[in-house]
């Protein structure tokens, strides 16, 4: 299906890195193929050839304009690896009769029989249980929802992770979807630099979460240091950051961050320090009054006063004090909420009371003044061509992705009348019909994970405790799943099909991932053959239509046969690019060829426009009106406030548009940012039996749930440990490396401790995705903070929330 690209010589060949690390399709990798594979890496070497400290040799014109290599971060580079994993999965795979789910014991089948038992059982299923009876785990599936289109039957999920909380108040606060990042995305790396007269920054290490090409956003924050502009870091961690960055640190406890804000806001209205014109001619009067009698204490008694906030979030009210000052008068700064703010409890409030804050400053899409919701920038650039129209049946969203589990197993207890179907709804962020639930029987598992060649592992990824996830996959009649290398969720499959690697083997167009900093579009050439008998993921759903009886070439218009398949997803590829194209000649820019654009001369968006990229310029510099129904930012949804509109089902706005990511019960959301302690934080009462917080934040050698098994990044390079503050170490009786039990009533991990000063009392830190290992009784030996996640069942179910209480005691038992 594929021609082979080498006889024998060396050959260079650009790609781009598609790791998913927060710089999501930036970084650019030269790699060398000799006899079909991939023998060495280097890093971009496009611009600024042989130049290693590139701003010595730039003006600031070219440094604004972001002239530079896209160098990749150490993981991009030893990513080729994973390519020749031991436990590359290159066929499709079987469970072996006989074998349990979970024991890892697989027979080699062919494609046909692969593609012919999933058809069966679909069909099987469907028929005995009815159409909705298949399902995704964490994430949605944007392909097998297309196929479910044709197919008449199956049922999806909503929701991703990082910034799910912002997605949601884009479009309760501004009118914008939470898709439609183009539309909301706002502020840049470029622009900070050329404008910005302070730095402050919440919730984020820019030396590990990249933001751009390998750690470029926090080379910019360097850049801006070292013009003298100063950088304030707010975060429960000492981190590498913070250390290196800023001029301050400021620690916080975790999910108080709203109160801070609050305070702030206080302070500006106390002061009369807030851009009056801005907040008349942008936000609505009526919830701008609400906030601002709810600030100054004037409708709950309680002012929002510095002093408030220090109680509730452990920040000095002199430095609050002091920092809004700061903000107040050293103009423009960037202030940046990450979204690691919003994934707790309640982070959708957190989310909506710095969106007014900003608003407050008159910071929506000014230049030098950071995003109110997610840093861009993101153009509405079209870079992929059109499959074709959808079938007839919309599969409906029925619970919040996290909490897939939960969606099959309290059914139970709604079919024996111990809990209702209205609560069922509220737990598992049902977001269709009402009237369905009735009709959900949950039996068989298709793999999520977005428009990619590959599942999520989600037993370690998705919010949700791991031995939950596995109760609800032994619950399942047939469960397929598609991969690259077995992981904690393949290995409970009935069905593994082989994935290509869509960094080295896939070709494809990317535009970069929306999380901020930089913007580019590059191209995967497909550095080398796939291995064995893997097939590209677009074929493989073709495929299996056409077994269900579908016209494949419906599916994918492009399809015409097997034997012409490369022809045909070239085909697509260009006709993809020709989208871009036109979007810059509209603009009188003229881009590489298609030729030259897949060779490697791919498209630095920030370089071509005049401008840094600061959004929000229909509103800010047009004069059009905001989305919203009073055409304004609204600091106060009259659609939460109406009770009437809770379970009702999917929502929608006054334009008829859906709330993409507000479940039909919305829980304890309120319609006005008001500060409420987060659930399993470090105020709820739950702390008298876990009294330490985890949080769990991206490793520098980890993305998700990769790089665990890496050769190279192991060891010496990485120690996966729970990291305690030596006060609660101390407290304990645990020293250094001591294996230490993690619990709570979710479950139980056993890991080494690293005791550090870095953190504030009372936190623990276990890195994001670490492999789910668990013993005969569910002990994970493997160290994944998933494992301890979920439980919360009282807020709202939008954010992702990747934190929650525990008690950390010494390990007595035996090592596994």
């Amino acid at each position: 299906m594929t021609k082979k690209i080498n006889n024998g010589a060396d050959k260079a060949v650009y790609t781009t890195c598609r790791c998913n690390c927060g710089s999501n399709s930036q970084c650019i990798l030269k790699a060398h193929v000799r006899d079909g594979v991939v023998v060495a890496v280097e890093p971009d070497d496009r611009y600024n050839t042989g130049v290693g400290r590139e701003d010595e040799v730039l003006s600031e014109r070219d440094l604004i304009k972001t002239h530079l290599q896209r160098r990749p971060c150490t993981k991009g580079l030893v990513f080729h690896k994973y390519m020749y994993h031991p436990d590359r999965i290159l066929y499709p795979l079987k469970r072996t009769p006989n074998s349990r789910r979970g024991e890892g014991k697989y027979t080699r089948i062919s494609w046909d029989e692969a593609l012919t038992t999933i058809a069966g059982n679909m069909q099987a299923i469907r028929q005995k249980y009815g159409r909705y009876s298949i399902i995704t785990p964490y994430m949605p599936n944007g392909t097998v929802e297309r196929l479910f289109s044709f197919w008449g039957a199956g049922v999806d999920s909503w929701g991703w992770c990082s910034y799910d909380a912002s997605r949601m108040m884009a479009h309760i606060v501004a009118g914008e979807r939470g898709w439609d990042y183009h539309e909301y995305m706002s502020g840049s790396a470029a622009d900070m630099l050329a404008n910005s007269k302070m730095i402050v920054i919440w919730g984020y290490d820019p030396t590990v979460g990249s933001s751009g090409p390998a750690h470029q956003l926090g080379w910019f924050i360097k850049l801006c240091r070292e013009r003298g502009r100063p950088v304030i870091i707010i975060d429960p961690r000492y981190s590498v950051g913070a250390e290196i960055l800023a001029d301050q640190w400021i620690p916080i406890k975790p999910g108080t961050d709203h109160a801070m804000f609050l305070a702030l806001a206080y302070q500006l209205f106390k002061n009369e320090q807030w851009n009056k014109q801005f907040v008349e001619k942008y936000v609505e009067p009526d919830g701008f009054a609400k906030w601002k009698n709810y600030v100054l204490g004037k409708s709950d008694s309680t002012p929002k006063t510095p002093e408030f906030a220090e109680k509730i979030c452990a920040v000095p009210a002199e430095t609050i004090r002091a920092l809004a000052e700061l903000i107040a008068t050293v103009k423009p700064a960037w202030l940046l909420a990450h979204w690691s703010l919003s994934r707790k409890s309640r982070g959708e409030s957190t989310v909506r009371a710095f969106a007014a804050l900003q608003a407050m400053m008159g910071y929506w899409g000014t230049p030098g003044a950071g995003p109110p919701l997610i840093i861009g920038p993101r153009r509405n650039i079209p870079v992929n061509a059109s499959w074709g129209p959808p079938g007839d049946y919309e599969a409906p969203k029925m619970y919040r992705s996290h909490y897939w589990a939960q969606a099959v197993l309290l059914l139970d207890q709604v079919r024996s009348g111990e809990l209702s179907e209205a609560e069922y709804m509220r737990r598992t962020g049902w977001r269709t019909d009402p009237s369905l639930v009735k009709d959900f029987h949950p039996k068989m598992l298709f793999w999520g994970g977005g428009n990619k060649p590959h599942a999520s592992d989600h037993v370690v990824t998705a919010c949700e405790s791991a031995n939950t996830q596995v109760k609800a996959m032994l619950k399942m009649d047939f469960i397929v799943t598609m991969h690259s290398i077995m992981t904690a969720s393949t290995r409970y499959a009935d069905v593994i099909l082989p994935a290509q690697d869509w960094m080295w083997e896939e070709k494809n167009v990317f535009q970069s991932g929306a999380y901020g900093g930089f913007e580019c579009i590059n191209y995967c050439p497909g550095v080398v053959d796939p291995p064995g008998e893997v097939r590209p993921w677009v074929w493989v759903y073709t495929k299996l239509a056409e077994k269900l009886g579908i016209d494949p070439k419906k599916f994918f218009k492009y399809y015409t046969t097997d034997e012409n398949w490369d022809q045909d997803w070239e085909r697509y590829q260009k006709e993809g690019y020709h989208g871009v194209v036109d979007y810059y000649k509209k603009r009188n820019i003229v881009v590489p060829s298609w030729e030259e654009f897949s060779q490697g001369k791919f498209i630095n968006c920030d370089e071509l426009d005049e401008k840094p990229f600061t959004g929000w310029d229909a509103q800010i510099k047009d004069g059009k009106p905001f989305k919203t129904k009073s055409g304004k930012i609204e600091f106060y949804s009259d659609y939460i406030a109406d009770q009437t509109n809770r379970g009702t089902g999917q929502h929608r706005d006054h334009t008829g548009r859906v709330y993409e990511n507000l479940p039909a019960d919305w829980g304890e959301l309120t319609p006005l940012a008001v500060y409420e302690n987060a659930v399993r934080g470090m105020d709820d009462p739950m702390v008298k039996k876990y009294p330490l917080m985890m949080l769990a934040p991206h490793a520098r050698y980890r993305v998700h749930y990769l790089f665990w098994d890496h050769h190279w990044l192991k060891d010496h390079i990485y120690r996966h440990r729970v990291w305690l503050s030596a006060t609660d170490a101390n407290a304990r009786g645990i020293k250094d490396d001591d294996p230490v039990k993690v619990h709570n009533d979710q479950g139980t991990v056993v890991m080494p401790a690293y005791v550090t000063t870095r953190l504030m009392p009372g936190l623990i830190v276990i890195h994001h995705g670490g492999k789910f290992l668990p013993d005969e009784s569910g002990v994970d030996f493997g160290g994944s903070p998933s494992t301890l996640l979920g439980g919360d069942v009282k807020s709202c179910i939008t954010p992702a929330k990747a934190a929650n209480l525990v008690q950390v005691e010494k390990y007595q038992g035996n090592q596994k």
